[in-house]
Formats: C-alpha cells, structure tokens, sequence
C-alpha cells in the first residue's frame, strides 16, 4: 500500500499533527480549539490539506494515557460512521514515544499543552495503574509567565497578550539547574535579563522569571497545583515498579512533547531524581550511585516524538492488513473489534 494512504493522526492537548506513514515530520499542525465545529474542520484538513480520499485510507490514531475507553469507541465510530475509512488503529501515546527512540521499554515522560503524563513501559505495554498525572504543563507555565510579569510592572492582558507571552516562553525560558542559586544571582547582578521585542515595538526584561515561571513543572505548589511534581513522579513511578524492571526504566527516560524542549531540564532532572534515590534507596550511600545507571533521553525532535512513533508503526504496518481494524471488523464486531488495538 501506498504510504499516502496510511494517514497518521496525534491529537495532543494544544495541537494535532498530522501525515504519512513513514514521514519524518507531519504535514500538518493546527491548534485544537478551533472557532468552528471540529469535525467540519477535519474534512477541510482531509480534503484540502491532505488531500486524501478516506475510503482508499486507513487512519493511526494516537491515545493518551488513562483515556477513558469511551472515548476510543466514539473515535473508531467517527472515523467509520463519518469519514468512512478503509481501516483504523489506535496506539498509545506512550508507546509511539518509544518507538521513535527505537526501544520497547522505558519511563516517558510527556509534557504538552494541557497536561503531563509519566508512562512506564515494558516490551510495548504500558501500565495505567503507575502512570502519574500532574495538571501542569505549556498553558499553565505560560499563565504563570504573564503574572510574573504583571508584577515586574508590564501591562499583560491574560487573553489578548497570551500567544506574545507563548512566544517569550519559548524563547527565553529555561530550567535552572539550582532554582535558590539562580533567584539569589538574578537579584544581585543583570546576567539573566533578557530584551523582548513585543508586536508593537515596546521592548520589556525578563529577568528571573526566565526560569521562574518553568519551575511549576518541578514546583507545582507555585500555581496553587497540589500534587508530585515532575521528579517526584519519575521516582515515584519507577520504585513502585517491579523491581525486575526498575533499572531498565533508569536507563532509558525518554522526554516528549513541547513542554520538555526547555534547556536545562535534563541535567536538572538527572540531579533530582539521583538526589531522591541517594536519599530514599541508598540512605546516603553515596557509593551506590555508580551503579546506578541513569539517563535522560531527549531527542531534539521530542516536540513530534509521538506523531514520530506513529508514522514508524504505521510504515511498519501499512502492508499487513491483519493488524488494522477493518469496516468488516467494525459492522461485525462492533467495539470488541478494539481487541485488535490491545490496550488500546
């Protein structure tokens, strides 16, 4: 089958990307919330953008952690009933991350728009009863950003100046490796402030909040969030592991979604989860930490990793009919047919 006929759908929390089996970046990427109804917009993408033919398709969708298996069956259903694919797959978003790193087992840690997920996985399966949640991520980092700025004195409109700030988020952010350290240095000299040229033509300094507003990922209490935040939920998804697995999982913690591309937070994260573990497994032991082999994985195009690993699964299977959810399938089997996708 024709590579074009295989289309590959992500639908993340701020943005779906789309394309083709085997494609190395998606063809399109558009915002979810669009100011018309969704599915009319999904038929101008199909016809107009990706200019396919539904009936002569199959459709590989991805599926975030914890979704409700209602909402699996309302998205077979849309793509048969709706747009009449030829066949479907869903995969979980989890497991495509680790495809496009070529491994089968690892600890993925995604971060998008709306929400991020830490997701365990061994030999392509993930385990929904460990993965954590943390209601932090791109949106909330970006809100807090403009109230830091509202108190340095900048006029910052919460709607109308949210895409701006995104903007200086993506820019000038980071993770700091000391956050007491790097407050303490951006109070007492300039070497943080950065100049931001705004739509129009004012320039504002961003100082600390560079790396203050991204330390809600780390620090969720900051925006009023409770909960683990992101090293916590590393360490703690991995020690309530079997422990047969656990040091395969330290080795291989991958990073996805666009809220991981901050600099800084590999090695930051490296230091925290080895803080956890001197303290909790070793008790001090500082010896221990050499056989601890730990490491943080962040290909630079982890902002697509998930689409990445589709478009892998969906090369692989375009030409093997048996693993597709077929309109026979469907008309005979009705949602059982969703075996076929195992946990998804």
């Amino acid at each position: 089958m024709d590579s074009r006929n295989v289309v590959v759908c992500d639908n993340g929390t701020g943005y779906v990307k789309c394309g083709f089996a085997g494609e190395n970046f998606p063809t399109s990427v558009f915002p979810c919330v669009v100011g018309r109804p969704m599915l009319r917009y999904e038929e101008s993408l199909m016809e107009h953008q990706l200019k396919i033919d539904p009936m002569e398709c199959k459709i590989l969708l991805t599926d975030p952690p914890l979704n409700p298996s209602k909402n699996r069956e309302k998205m077979v259903e849309t793509m048969f009933e709706k747009y009449n694919f030829a066949g479907v797959f869903i995969q979980i978003q989890a497991v495509l991350t680790l495809y496009a790193q070529g491994l089968l087992t690892g600890l993925v840690i995604d971060s998008g728009d709306g929400v991020t997920h830490v997701v365990p996985v061994v030999d392509g399966y993930s385990f929904p009863h460990l993965t954590k949640r943390m209601n932090v991520a791109g949106r909330h980092i970006t809100s807090y950003l403009v109230d830091l700025l509202s108190r340095r004195g900048y006029a910052m409109n919460r709607t109308a100046d949210f895409e701006t700030v995104r903007e200086i988020k993506e820019k000038l952010c980071y993770i700091s490796y000391d956050y007491k350290r790097e407050y303490q240095l951006g109070l007492e000299t300039t070497i943080l402030v950065k100049n931001y040229t705004l739509p129009d033509g004012r320039i504002i300094k961003v100082g600390t909040e560079r790396f203050q507003a991204p330390e809600a990922l780390f620090t969720p209490e900051l925006i009023d969030v409770e909960g683990d935040g992101m090293a916590d939920m590393v360490f703690r998804c991995i020690q309530e592991m079997d422990i047969d697995n656990r040091m395969m999982l330290y080795q291989h913690i991958v990073l996805s979604g666009g809220s991981t591309m901050y600099p800084g937070l590999p090695s930051r994260l490296e230091k925290e989860i080895l803080d956890r573990y001197l303290d909790a497994v070793l008790k001090g032991n500082k010896d221990g930490l050499k056989k601890l082999r730990l490491r943080i994985e962040d290909p630079p195009r982890r902002k697509h990793m998930v689409y990445l690993g589709g478009a892998v699964l969906a090369g692989i299977m375009k030409d093997a009919p048996e693993f597709w959810i077929s309109r026979d399938d469907y008309l005979e089997e009705g949602m059982a047919c969703l075996s076929k996708c195992g946990q998804a």
